[in-house]
């Protein structure tokens, strides 16, 4: 019976009559078969509404195209490897020609017939790099610019990496939310087996007010979850270049990439794909061109120079027109210390790519070890959980609910069993999310740039 000391009892059970047994344990039997068909029909219900792909439904292929489409550090990234490419042409063009244009022994008179020697002269100069300087720089400057597009892949792969993570936690925090709305579910089958016992004074008030506090407590962390929600679906939206006020349509599932049995194939597809390993080498070659042309400019310059006279005619009659050929060396005195400086500054930058890769490559190594070993313990913990302690953890709660109707199993007992599936569930779900996002990670490195503009 009720005690009135509780002021907040959610049952009258003041002028309730005793029931029968039979319809006691008709109640218990209406619950239980509820209980089951909600239980056996649960995986069913996660694929079916999982998978269902309605019209609107985002999947992870579109996300990425997205990002690569409209996400303003990724178009940032592709101005800067325009405006290295655009320094190519002008790196390897030899400097213009000079025409120069006057008047040869002129006098003071100013009268072009006075004598022989007065010329109209025009001419060309044209500086020779024979040393092939300027095809080291075209070289050094466009290694420069397969730099810049290496850097260019390595945004696109963070920012696409960064996306998927970001859809992975919207997707499993969803279903966190689905997870607590059916523990919300089972918690009520408890409540209302309670109630029934109490009703025949065979439970008390205390274990009808317990489970209604475990589903006012569910209410709030339902509410903590829609929140958490919201959030994951921002930063997806901003990822993808869109308002983060935007909704989210329904995703589809994603699905992982397989996990190699050795790392060894990961380190091989890292050592050729990586864009900021390739980027380090192609610094070192431009950097390698830069101080070879530096070596070649403490060479001579040729300067070659040809120019044409017109003299009038004067008083003795008509005078012929002249022509000038000259050759010059320029003589690297002082700019062949600068030029010999500057050769050994891009001989140190190039040591210094080099040993910036060699590093980076030993982190590389280590990251994808170390992600592979946790990617193949996380994926055995989540197949035991789908597998074995979910399903065995919903057979103990229903074993625990008959033998609660029975009064074989303590309302404590039972309380264990309900919160043990929901917790199974939401930890299946945080096994699954780390396992893709450590995947989404590993492909980060090993992933063919030329795969996200497929």
């Amino acid at each position: 019976m009720c005690d009135t000391r509780f002021r907040r009892c959610p049952i009258d059970c003041h002028g309730i009559s005793r029931v029968g047994g039979w319809r006691f344990l008709t109640l218990v039997l209406i619950g239980l078969m509820s209980v089951s068909t909600s239980l056996s029909a649960r995986t069913t219900r996660e694929t079916t509404a999982s998978d269902s792909l309605f019209a609107d439904t985002l999947r992870l292929k579109q996300v990425v195209k997205d990002v690569l489409r409209h996400n303003d550090n990724v178009a940032a990234a592709r101005y800067m490897e325009q405006s290295s490419r655009a320094k190519v042409g002008p790196a390897g063009a030899w400097n213009d020609p000079m025409l120069m244009l006057g008047v040869a022994n002129l006098p003071t008179s100013f009268d072009f017939k006075m004598d022989d020697m007065t010329m109209k002269m025009i001419g060309l100069s044209q500086r020779i790099p024979f040393a092939g300087e300027r095809g080291l720089q075209s070289k050094a400057a466009r290694s420069e610019a397969a730099a810049s597009a290496e850097e260019r892949r390595a945004v696109e792969i963070e920012l696409t990496t960064a996306a998927r993570s970001a859809y992975f936690d919207l997707y499993y925090q969803r279903r966190n939310l689905e997870d607590l709305k059916r523990q919300q579910e089972l918690l009520g089958q408890v409540a209302a087996s309670a109630t029934a016992k109490l009703r025949v004074d065979q439970a008390g008030q205390d274990e009808v007010l317990a489970a209604q506090a475990d589903l006012w407590r569910l209410e709030s962390m339902i509410l903590s979850a829609e929140t958490g929600v919201i959030a994951a679906g921002s930063t997806l939206n901003s990822l993808r270049g869109l308002d983060p006020r935007l909704g989210v349509p329904p995703l589809a599932t994603p699905y992982n990439s397989e996990i190699p049995v050795q790392a060894d194939e990961w380190l091989q597809a890292a050592s050729e794909h990586y864009p900021r390993l390739k980027k380090l080498e192609r610094l070192s070659e431009s950097y390698g061109f830069s101080a070879a042309a530096s070596q070649r400019m403490r060479w001579p310059m040729l300067d070659l120079s040809v120019n044409y006279g017109l003299r009038e005619d004067g008083p003795m009659g008509p005078r012929d027109s002249m022509v000038g050929f000259q050759a010059g060396l320029s003589l690297p005195i002082f700019a062949g210390r600068q030029q010999g400086q500057m050769a050994r500054s891009m001989r140190a930058m190039q040591k210094s790519a080099d040993a910036e890769a060699a590093q980076l490559w030993r982190e590389v190594q280590a990251n994808l070890v170390t992600l592979h070993d946790r990617a193949q313990r996380l994926s055995r913990s989540l197949t035991l959980y789908r597998e074995q302690i979910i399903p065995a953890a919903e057979d103990a709660y229903r074993s625990a609910l008959a033998g609660y109707a029975n009064n074989r199993t303590s309302f404590i007992a039972l309380l264990t069993y309900a919160g043990a599936i929901y917790r199974d569930r939401i930890t299946a779900n945080q096994l699954a999310n780390e396992l893709a996002r450590i995947l989404a990670e590993a492909e980060s490195y090993t992933v063919d740039p030329a795969a996200w503009t497929e």
